[in-house]
């Protein structure tokens, strides 16, 4: 069955790219996972933008597009399960935030928030990332565990928002982005210390994935988020000490904040149920840029119907060196080129692809790499989010790609 791709549209013809024939949809359903574009402040349409210079008034415009996304797919907003509100200044937060949890009453999805150098454009304050599931029985509910309200905990204590810590839909798990703070939300472990913030995030994330009777075993993609790119030596030793040989994929990305200036890092989880079938792991490797450290991880995952890529650039998949150095359209081809190998691996192919992140560190690089994507993914028209962010793994790597991609 080929996945449904609603509202397809080219940015030849729309507000943010005009110049580009490159084409994406609004929203990807692919079996039972439903995969939206980043909303914003733009319609869908792509052809107009409301509440320039008012974070809240893209939430509210972003937050309906949501709604009737979902509503297209045969879902609700009951079916989300994840959120990434990604903001430009984290005061943003304040503004946007009362908008989300307006929509989001009663739903008690998993939550990251990150805080990034840019969007798509200049004047884009706010995009949300959501990933909702469609219950295989009508009648059941995900299960959303270790459940906690914002108001009187550390982050945002004045927000009315009851969020959940893990929840397991279906076959697919989704946490929290955990960091230095304790589970109950009131306590941030760490401060000045990243090593000692990652160990209470992987603490925490092994008691998430206990309470949904899951394991690390069950983790494909780890996504980690610093605020520095000379933490990456202090957290990922912690976080391979806890992952062992398990090889999850990994992106590791530097942005401009999180939640709380005091947080350091973040990270990420997706995983899948195995219901006793090891998940299928191909190209290990240890991480780009760490070459003393002894943290296997893999380049594909594949679980189920579900593949889980590691973060492509331009280094080579053959012997891990860039290629490209200086050149962001160099690098986007040879990650292109990445992608469409660790797909075929897995007896893949790009038409799969649900759901791509894009990370720059600047604008005028967007410009360069995506008529490179446009090329591979002609026809294709994945859900799409694109982020200008502080720094990859290494101060020379211009380009990064995420793809999540489902079996047909």
């Amino acid at each position: 069955m080929t996945h449904l791709r609603i509202r397809k549209s080219n940015t030849k013809d729309g507000y943010l790219m005009p110049g580009l024939k490159y084409g994406a949809s609004q929203v990807v359903v692919a079996h039972d996972q439903i995969f939206v574009l980043g909303q914003t402040g733009l319609t869908l349409d792509n052809k107009g933008f409301v509440g320039e210079g008012n974070p809240a008034q893209q939430a509210e415009n972003a937050m309906l597009n949501v709604k009737m996304l979902l509503e297209e797919s045969g879902a609700t907003m009951n079916d989300i399960c994840k959120i990434i509100p990604y903001t430009t200044k984290r005061s943003y937060r304040h503004e946007v935030y009362p908008v989300i949890s307006k929509y989001l009453e009663g739903v008690n999805p998993v939550s990251t928030g990150i805080v990034v150098k840019s969007l798509a454009k200049p004047y884009l304050d706010f995009e949300i990332d959501v990933w909702a599931v469609l219950p295989k029985n009508p009648d059941d509910q995900h299960k959303r565990l270790s459940l906690v309200n914002a108001r009187n905990g550390y982050l945002m204590p004045d927000l009315k928002f009851q969020n959940a810590r893990v929840i397991k839909a279906n076959d697919n798990i989704f946490l929290q982005g955990q960091t230095g703070l304790s589970l109950n939300g009131n306590q941030f472990i760490g401060e000045g210390n990243p090593a000692l913030q990652t160990e209470t995030a992987m603490k925490n994330i092994v008691e998430l994935l206990s309470e949904i009777d899951s394991s690390l075993e069950d983790v494909c993609k780890i996504t980690v988020y610093i605020t520095d790119i000379s933490y990456r030596s202090q957290v990922y030793p912690v976080i391979a000490k806890y992952f062992g040989n398990i090889a999850p994929v990994s992106t590791g990305v530097v942005v401009k904040g999180l939640a709380r200036k005091e947080l350091d890092v973040e990270i990420d989880v997706f995983a899948c149920s195995s219901s006793g079938k090891q998940h299928q792991r191909y190209f290990e490797s240890k991480p780009n840029y760490l070459p003393e450290l002894d943290f296997p991880l893999s380049k594909v995952v594949k679980a189920g119907k579900s593949i889980f890529l590691q973060g492509q650039t331009g280094l080579s998949l053959e012997n891990g060196k860039l290629i490209g150095k200086g050149d962001p359209k160099l690098q986007a081809e040879v990650a292109m080129q990445n992608v469409k190998s660790l797909l075929a691996r897995v007896n893949s192919n790009v038409k799969d692809i649900c759901k791509i992140i894009t990370y720059v560190k600047d604008q005028d690089t967007r410009d360069i790499v995506y008529p490179v994507i446009a090329k591979h993914l002609d026809d294709v028209y994945p859900a799409s989010t694109g982020l200008v962010i502080e720094s990859l793994a290494s101060e020379e790597l211009d380009f990064e790609i995420d793809v999540f991609a489902v079996e047909s």
